[in-house]
């Protein structure tokens, strides 16, 4: 059990890492296409990825199931207002504002939400690694992102973000936890999601017509949003969702580091420092799960 919930740990961070690839993946593509409308063919993609995936390793009756339970288009109208709520903040408040509201208020609404829900206390350890992880993700922001007229909107719309995320991280915990497969689950609310979405991909998809277009959406969709949340799926199996919300954390890292070394973006000291302390505060989640102390 130890070793399993150590393991989980790692794919987790795994998976996060391959979140970070997201914003690096769309300036090289430079397709041209709405933000909303490259979210709403990711999520269309990964979506069909994973109901593949549950198919092929168990039948159409278990996501049949998971469709006729009201937790699960709950958790499909999380996943659909994460992605929306996501890119109204980086369209008001850029891209550093969306990211750091999301991305900070993630893990504390998790274990909140979770705790509210009869969930057991992530543990002292989950509390301060988050508290230094997060106090790293602050320090990659920018003061100078967004302009102050919608600064305030955006980060409105990223707390909103952050909730949704929060909210479908909790109702997927809770559907494994009702032995429900983690795959399964994923697959069934990830399609509703992608239905409530589909029609911002209807108003722009002419991106999707050009070879990089569709090589933007097979990569955000079979790796970032198949492959990873497949790797999400396996920690919410084995890890409470505050400490997989902690673990995640690990997608600013990459982010910011493939702006460095693939995009040429500048990196002060200070971001530096915050890339530093979020992989102590991810290194402490990892190693305390690996020594089975879940609760302390």
């Amino acid at each position: 059990m130890t070793a399993r919930r150590g393991r989980a740990a790692i794919v987790v961070i795994g998976s996060g890492l391959l979140f970070g690839t997201t914003g690096t993946a769309t300036v090289l593509a430079d397709t041209g296409a709405s933000s909303t409308s490259i979210a709403a063919a990711r999520l269309l993609v990964g979506a069909i990825g994973l109901v593949v995936i549950a198919v092929s390793q168990r039948e159409w009756a278990h996501l049949i199931a998971l469709w006729r339970r009201p937790l699960t288009w709950l958790m499909g109208c999380g996943v659909a207002g994460y992605m929306a709520f996501f890119f109204v903040a980086v369209a008001q408040g850029g891209v550093a504002i969306a990211a750091l509201v999301s991305i900070s208020l993630s893990p504390f609404l998790t274990g909140t939400f979770a705790r509210l829900l009869g969930s057991s206390w992530p543990g002292r350890v989950w509390l301060a690694s988050t508290v230094l992880a997060i106090s790293g993700v602050l320090l990659l922001g920018s003061p100078e992102a967004g302009s102050s007229d919608h600064r305030l909107l955006g980060a409105l719309a990223a707390a909103a973000a952050s909730a949704a995320y929060a909210l479908y991280t909790v109702l997927g915990s809770r559907l494994v936890a009702a032995s429900h497969h983690a795959t399964d689950t994923l697959a069934a609310s990830f399609s509703v999601g992608a239905l409530l979405l589909f029609p911002l991909l209807l108003a722009d998809s002419s991106w999707l017509a050009h070879p990089r277009g569709i090589a933007l959406a097979l990569w955000l969709g079979i790796m970032t949003t198949t492959l990873s949340y497949t790797m999400f799926g396996y920690g919410l199996t084995h890890l409470p969702p505050g400490i997989v919300a902690t673990l995640v954390l690990s997608e600013p890292v990459v982010a910011t580091l493939l702006g460095v070394f693939v995009l040429d973006e500048p990196m002060s000291g200070r971001g530096w420092l915050g890339c530093a302390m979020i992989a102590i505060g991810l290194a402490l989640v990892a190693r305390n799960e690996s020594r089975g102390n879940a609760h302390v």
